[in-house]
């Protein structure tokens, strides 16, 4: 007998007490923005697909030259650059017999007679896909930013904390991956966070001013077209959103806050807004934990969000989850699928405090 999907052995309810798996109450889910927000989608890439850029033309204009002889032509180019999508395929597939939750206080929710084991449109079921949903946008933020396809369990010399499954890791390269290999390339793209350095977990918590700082640090430091960029954001753990906030108690915090979207305010430094992402907490904890202390669990970039791209074969793939009951192997099967990769597209225009 397979393990239900949904663990219905915490809670020992009689058909009395409990007619509808409905009624049970969700623990509150910490839920990342949604894609559009942070991203620049391009929908349509299902196969390697090179994108070319046309850049900065070089000096013109000298001295006039004088003289009977021809004149010298300058030399004059324009610099030209690539990104190659190369998208790989992802799949969600989720079987459940109903003869696994016969003994759980899920039955109490199911069908009887000739639709006995199809319980696609029960209770129990529209649980499991509320919860799946939530399980998608947590996929998304893992798949577009902390996918690395040479990661693996700190034993084996990678980040992951130990027992962590590495194949929901590494798919593709996704934008940390990215954004920590052009630092290689130029350090003066980065702020360093001292903390995220520390030996424990409480020699890591971060100060106020600290915060404060580096943001600082983060906005005047970045090239000048991101500066200037209409699309301009600053997305940073909730540990360094948080600490800010606190940085700017006793002033009028007040004038320090925009709007991102209708009814959902964030603060600011400068114009830029700070985009914090829970999620990213949430992961870094769970993932990336040696038992001491945690992989730089404070970081902010400062980037366009023209610069921040996925493609996807169809956005709304994620969504689409197909819901049906196989007679044949007395089964309800979900699945999704699709492609995706993720790409800085200039590597130049950002900073990163990390």
């Amino acid at each position: 007998m397979a393990t239900p999907v949904l663990d219905f052995t915490k809670f020992t309810f009689t058909a009395e007490e409990i007619r509808a798996v409905k009624e049970l109450l969700w623990d509150e889910v910490i839920q990342a923005p949604e894609v559009s927000l942070i991203h620049t989608i391009f929908e349509g890439i299902e196969y390697d697909k090179e994108i070319g850029f046309i850049g900065k033309g070089g000096l013109v204009g000298v001295a006039q030259q004088t003289g009977d002889g021809d004149p010298v032509a300058q030399a004059y180019s324009i610099s030209t650059r690539k990104i190659k999508w190369t998208p790989k395929g992802w799949e969600i597939l989720i079987h459940q017999k109903r003869v696994d939750i016969e003994a759980t206080a899920a039955v109490y929710s199911m069908k009887t007679g000739t639709s006995y084991n199809d319980f696609t449109s029960s209770d129990y079921m529209n649980i499991i896909l509320e919860a799946l949903a939530n399980s998608v946008k947590d996929f998304i933020i893992r798949l577009f930013w902390f996918n690395d396809t040479a990661e693996d369990n700190i034993a084996n010399g990678g980040k992951l904390t130990a027992g962590i499954d590495k194949k929901y890791f590494t798919m593709i390269d996704g934008f940390w991956k990215q954004l920590l290999l052009q630092l290689t390339a130029n350090p003066k793209q980065k702020v360093t966070i001292a903390e995220n350095a520390a030996a424990t977990y409480a020699l890591q918590e971060l100060t106020p001013a600290n915060s404060k700082t580096y943001l600082q640090s983060l906005r005047y430091k970045a090239p000048l077209q991101v500066r200037n960029s209409k699309t301009a954001m600053i997305i940073c753990t909730q540990s360094v959103y948080d600490a800010y906030e606190q940085s700017l108690q006793g002033t009028t915090i007040e004038s320090m806050y925009t709007n991102l979207t209708e009814g959902v305010k964030t603060l600011k430094i400068g114009r830029i807004p700070l985009m914090p992402i829970p999620t990213w907490d949430a992961m870094i904890a769970e993932f990336y934990d040696n038992g001491t202390k945690l992989n730089n669990p404070h970081r902010a970039l400062f980037i366009s969000k023209d610069l921040v791209a996925v493609g996807v074969d169809s956005i709304s793939a994620f969504g689409d989850m197909k819901v049906w009951y196989n007679d044949d192997q007395r089964k309800v099967k979900v699945e999704a699928m699709g492609k995706a990769d993720a790409k800085i597209l200039n590597p130049a225009l950002f900073q990163l405090a990390i």
